[in-house]
């Protein structure tokens, strides 16, 4: 998307009365949309990042909107504890993905006092030891394998052959064993999932398309909800909590929409932005059937188990400037959360997708934590690392979550091209949008929801 359309798109976020002096510039051939827009009702169902975005543009444009979201509370995926330590610590989206992106816009110019960069520096468990990335890229004991390890992550948006999983592609090379965990830390761990669930055609696609930038930034104070909360309390304001939908009926003239409390609802159109897993699991009864190319999509797509184990220490045993240590097996990358922020704690969070996290959902709490202290012990072996920790935890089983299960898709084998399938308009009534749905390259991040918010609005009110 361009850079010029993500910042008009901006300009629905600012508060009545105040305008950015860079974003004033337009001219007729780029505006947002055309003429005879749609005024009619619409429902969005999902509260999350690209449902609150997409009823937030479409409350601007006059249209009668009613967000009917099946769980307590709005934000989706995005959740934070504030009752656990002295910084609030998020439990599901944390990151902006880098500069040149509408969330990075919103956030520079609602809370420019409250974003950093992601602080420290990032370390690599390799050779039995925390590593450097000088290390990393240019010791002699790697032979040169480091550097072409970081050339293979570069070269995925140009990859020529056809499809196969990322770990069978690695295996072309080889790969220096000793670097494995540390690519599946770096690819599919923060894709969503493990190396051997990741599709090259599917990676390659996403890759190529990928245009926000690589910094990375958080929030050194608040929540990273209450960004929205702040941009676009009119859209929060309309959302309907507890209405678990049920069945979509878009059969006549008007959709109605059921909810499991027996409530019926009817508008003249519906956005859909609700998890890829609550699509494939037919959560959601849809009448008629939804268009066999829809439903092949939704088969393809997949959306894999996530967690997030936050740890507290009474005294850190990791160097001061560390920021991300990476290429564990129990979790492939943890991150130290009270990192130049005013806490008075030492937090570490388990970053665990995939493969990983499947093995942890299967034992205790009590377990999962014992796994990932004794994992930071191998790490740390002179750290103290037992006696340091404090006892308390947060842990955060995204399968759990009854409307949501599981973290964000992912490039999964044979899903080239279906992210578009996924998003595309039915009948001109029933529209798509999430995480899931963006086929711009930025799957799977919350600026990616919001542009799939964006994306669907323009087709509605075009339709």
């Amino acid at each position: 998307m361009e850079r010029r359309t993500l910042l008009r798109q901006l300009l629905w976020g600012i508060p009545a009365g105040m305008v950015l002096p860079s974003l004033l510039t337009s001219c007729k051939e780029d505006a947002f949309l055309g003429d005879n827009l749609f005024k009619g009702k619409v429902i969005v169902i999902g509260a999350g990042a690209s449902g609150i975005y997409a009823a937030h543009l479409l409350l601007k444009y006059g249209v009668d909107v009613v967000i009917l979201e099946a769980s307590s509370k709005t934000g989706g995926r995005i959740a934070a504890n504030t009752s656990f330590a002295d910084i609030p610590l998020e439990l599901g989206a944390e990151e902006i993905h880098g500069r040149k992106s509408v969330l990075y816009d919103l956030a520079t110019f609602h809370a420019s006092d409250r974003i950093m960069e992601f602080p420290g520096s990032d370390y690599y468990w390799l050779n039995n030891q925390i590593r450097d990335e000088v290390y990393l890229r240019e010791s002699s004991d790697l032979s040169g394998a480091g550097a072409t390890m970081l050339n293979i992550l570069e070269s995925y948006g140009s990859y020529p052959g056809s499809e196969k999983t990322l770990e069978q592609y690695l295996l072309d090379f080889p790969l220096d064993d000793r670097l494995t965990n540390i690519v599946n830390a770096l690819t599919g761990n923060e894709y969503g999932t493990s190396n051997n669930h990741i599709g090259m055609l599917a990676l390659k696609e996403a890759e190529a398309a990928y245009s926000s930038g690589l910094e990375g930034f958080t929030f050194k104070k608040g929540t990273y909800w209450s960004l929205f909360e702040t941009a676009f309390a009119d859209a929060i304001n309309a959302v309907e909590l507890n209405r678990i939908v049920s069945e979509i009926d878009y059969s006549g003239t008007s959709v109605v929409v059921k909810t499991t409390n027996g409530s019926s609802y009817t508008a003249d159109k519906v956005l859909v932005t609700v998890p890829l897993t609550m699509l494939k699991n037919n959560s959601i009864a849809f009448s008629p059937a939804l268009p066999d190319t829809k439903l092949q999509a939704i088969d393809a797509i997949e959306m894999g188990n996530g967690m997030k184990v936050v740890l507290s220490f009474n005294a850190p045993f990791w160097a001061e400037d560390t920021g991300s240590i990476i290429g564990g097996i129990k979790a492939p990358e943890y991150w130290i959360s009270s990192a130049e922020k005013d806490s008075a704690g030492n937090y570490i969070t388990a970053f665990i997708m995939g493969d990983s996290a499947d093995a942890l959902a299967l034992m205790p709490e009590a377990q999962v934590v014992q796994e990932l202290l004794t994992e930071l012990a191998t790490f740390y072996p002179t750290g103290n690392v037992q006696a340091k920790y404090t006892g308390v935890y947060l842990l955060k089983n995204w399968r759990n979550e009854p409307f949501i299960q599981g973290a964000y898709s992912y490039p999964s084998i044979n899903s080239e091209g279906q992210r578009e399938h996924l998003a595309a308009p039915v009948n001109a009534k029933l529209f798509f949008a999430g995480e899931a749905t963006n086929y711009n390259g930025h799957l799977a991040t919350v600026h990616g929801a919001m542009e799939s918010g964006y994306r669907a609005v323009k087709e509605l009110l075009e339709s």
